[in-house]
């Protein structure tokens, strides 16, 4: 039996690539602060033709430091500009307001708007809702005006402010590479098998068998990671979604693929048999990570009508360390499989040897 290992498993430098890769995602993920944004509004809810007194609570925000922070409400069409803006702290600020709906405002929400030149245009959609009730001409509400808002950005270097995400974000780091690591080893595994169907080379076997388990270590890593994502954006480490449930599936239909090999005893029937599963577990797991979560509703970004992370989450400077972490986890694991491949065919010279 030829025992020759693939050239591509032998490179050496993949192992010391992969370290530097993740070290320099570790330490920027940890170190690079997120961006400015606004975390809450309360009252999240006031009556018509009633003073309100909003309070404004931002995140990593600089309203005391800037100076001359603007305050802009949106409903409908409309825009209200704040007066006797009080700025309590880098984070928190206030401002009374008032409103006197008139049959044009269909809507029922505002949107709060805050500029200044260190945090740039920051907003929270729908932050605010009031109550109607019996309008009365005769008080003074606050004037629509002219948006004064301009088009400034914010100056420093942060990974952007996601609502629902907030910190959590780093995660992209680890739980997506995860699963475009198990995606691309499972592909090694496939081609393999294939070539092993072709040629009864033993070695093209190990290469497909080592593989699936390297993938599912990539998978119960991105489970775990996609479970405490779940937990702090959706409130439950296993919502009921499809996106979910078909990775949990993926990951069985290659546990069952193990457990067949470790029930068949001559070596050349499991090669074979593995072999020949391991190219429809491919297609299933397919259907189950990419096209059912896509025709079904799902929270999942990317599925369900949900926009992707590329077009909605993902800036210039989360790019910067996202594609470097995507290379790094996915040369990580590729040695990884080197190793176990190298380790197996050791196994088997001493095996013929004796």
């Amino acid at each position: 039996m030829k025992t020759e290992i693939p050239n591509w498993l032998q490179q050496k430098w993949w192992k010391y690539t992969a370290l530097l890769l993740l070290f320099y995602v570790l330490l920027g993920g940890l170190i690079v602060p997120l961006g400015p944004g606004i975390e809450a509004v309360s009252p999240i809810s006031f009556k018509q033709n009633t003073d309100a007194t909003i309070i404004v609570h931002g995140y990593n925000t600089h309203f005391s430091t800037a100076g001359n922070t603007q305050v802009i409400l949106k409903h409908a069409k409309k825009y209200f500009c704040v007066n006797d803006l009080m700025v309590k702290d880098e984070n928190n600020l206030s401002f009374p307001f008032k409103f006197n709906p008139d049959s044009s405002d269909a809507g029922n929400t505002f949107d709060v708007i805050v500029n200044n030149n260190i945090d740039g245009t920051i907003a929270l959609r729908e932050a605010i809702t009031f109550v109607r009730g019996e309008k009365e001409d005769s008080i003074t509400a606050t004037q629509a005006c002219e948006p004064s808002v301009g088009s400034n950005l914010h100056t420093g270097f942060s990974f952007p402010y996601r609502e629902i995400l907030y910190e959590s974000i780093r995660n992209t780091f680890y739980h997506v590479p995860m699963w475009f690591s198990m995606m691309l080893v499972l592909i090694i595994s496939l081609v393999y098998s294939i070539k092993f169907l072709r040629t009864g080379n033993r070695v093209f076997d190990i290469v497909a068998s080592e593989s699936v388990i390297v993938a599912l270590l990539c998978g119960v890593l991105g489970l775990t990671t996609g479970m405490i994502w779940a937990n702090y954006t959706w409130g439950s480490p296993w919502p009921n979604d499809p996106k979910l449930n078909g990775a949990a599936v993926g990951v069985l239909i290659y546990v069952a693929y193990l457990i067949l090999r470790g029930a068949i005893a001559d070596g050349v029937k499991r090669a074979r048999i593995s072999a020949v599963y391991n190219i429809f577990a491919i297609v299933i797991y397919i259907m189950f990570i990419f096209i059912i979560p896509r025709i079904t509703d799902s929270l999942h970004p990317g599925n369900g009508g949900n926009p992707a992370f590329s077009k909605y989450d993902l800036d210039s400077h989360l790019r910067l360390f996202f594609y470097p972490a995507v290379i790094g986890w996915v040369l990580l694991f590729c040695w990884m499989v080197s190793l176990r491949v190298r380790l197996k065919i050791i196994e088997l010279k001493k095996e013929e040897n004796e």
